[in-house]
């Protein structure tokens, strides 16, 4: 069990104040965490942040954060390329890191990460905070029972403009890139291993700008077919997974769940009958959500806060994380290969992810312990990029 801090909540390091950061702070201090600083190369951002959150200790680099206070986790929230350096940093030190999602652009950032945890005797995981959503839950559960049967295709389908990003140039697909992660590991979760891969990626105004996507897979007995588009209307995002006994749709935009089967009653009843169970589902989880939401008992990203809980009781209980490095990994893997495949289906290879720098060190002196007790202190130049440091993952996001 990880030492932590003497009233019992973990020593939570922020590393990157970018519009993310507002979702993961709240549920920091609900997951039983402290925020007890927070770093990034905007001294600007970092204080705004700060300031809205009641975080003490403002630095520029991480590894300043890290040598002045006493973590005991790190939520890893810059720019996708720029990861690796930021969580190997913590990684090193023995420090568990939740990284953002994508968890890198490619395997060798992963692997790179994986070496650091090995070297610090820790572990990271990546926020994959859809699969945490309670209908998202539901449905894991009812595959898992074997409520569905055998589980035939899944079915993933969103709608929706990419977020405007300095740093989505460094990702294949731009800013449609930043949208695959979340549908894509959802289908990984129950298509296991890819064992073929065929994808399509175009842009209805031929203006070479890919603002449409469609990948389908086959995964282990059963296949996912995965839609993206940047034109459709209205905005939705919705899972389905179609079994032998039972079919769900998850709509993950308004929390719902909808169990879809064949009823064994008269022709003449089985006609309304599946159009008012299905009515009656999605009026009682409304209700119940909209309650809920008032109350306060529902946030806005709740899978992020399930996921959050669940990370932190990995640091304290060393229990699984509630992501492994392998499903991580996967995520990055695939994504490398649909890019491979629009290449190929394009006649030319996509534009090639940037690889993360090695962190840099800083040049300058470590900021006195005396600043570092209760004070605002800023640290010297650190391992983020200039001009990268309030961007964010943020799509959903």
């Amino acid at each position: 069990m990880k030492a932590i801090g003497e009233d019992g909540r973990l020593r939570v390091g922020i590393a990157g104040c970018g519009i993310i950061a507002n979702a993961h702070l709240p549920y920091v201090r609900a997951a039983g965490g402290e925020p007890v600083a927070v770093c990034d190369l905007s001294i600007a951002a970092a204080s705004e942040m700060a300031d809205r959150h009641g975080v003490q200790r403002v630095y520029r680099s991480i590894e300043d954060m890290l040598d002045c206070e006493k973590i005991d986790a790190v939520h890893v929230l810059t720019p996708p390329h720029v990861h690796a350096p930021v969580a190997i940093a913590a990684l090193e030190r023995g420090i568990p890191a939740l990284i953002e999602k994508p968890l890198a652009l490619g395997l060798a950032d992963v692997e790179a990460m994986s070496a650091a945890a090995r070297r610090g005797n820790t572990f990271f995981t990546a926020d994959h905070n859809r699969l945490f959503d309670p209908p998202m839950l539901e449905a894991r559960r009812l595959w898992e029972s074997g409520a569905l049967g055998e589980l035939v295709a899944i079915e993933s389908y969103q709608a929706g403009m990419a977020s405007e990003r300095q740093w989505l140039g460094e990702m294949a697909g731009g800013g449609i890139g930043d949208l695959v992660p979340h549908p894509l590991y959802l289908q990984l979760y129950f298509l296991g291993a890819i064992q073929r891969l065929e994808a399509l990626a175009f842009s209805p105004k031929n203006d070479g700008k890919i603002e449409e996507l469609r990948v389908l897979m086959q995964g282990e007995g059963r296949t996912g077919s995965l839609t993206i588009s940047m034109n459709a209307s209205p905005m939705m995002n919705t899972l389905k997974l179609c079994g032998s006994r039972m079919t769900v749709e998850v709509n993950l935009n308004n929390m719902t769940i909808v169990r879809r089967r064949d009823y064994k009653v008269p022709k003449i009843v089985a006609k309304p009958l599946p159009n008012l169970d299905e009515s009656w589902q999605l009026v009682t989880q409304t209700a119940r959500t909209t309650v809920d939401f008032v109350r306060g008992k529902v946030r806005y990203y709740p899978g992020m806060g399930e996921l959050i809980r669940r990370f932190y009781d990995a640091v304290r209980r060393g229990t699984p994380p509630p992501v492994s490095e392998a499903e991580a990994a996967a995520v990055v893997d695939v994504t490398t290969k649909i890019w491979d495949a629009v290449g190929a289906q394009a006649g030319r290879a996509p534009a090639p992810a940037v690889a993360a720098p090695k962190p840099a060190r800083p040049r300058a002196a470590r900021t006195r312990p005396s600043e570092a007790l209760g004070a605002r202190v800023t640290a010297t130049e650190g391992s983020l990029p200039e001009g990268e440091d309030t961007a964010l993952t943020g799509s959903e996001n």
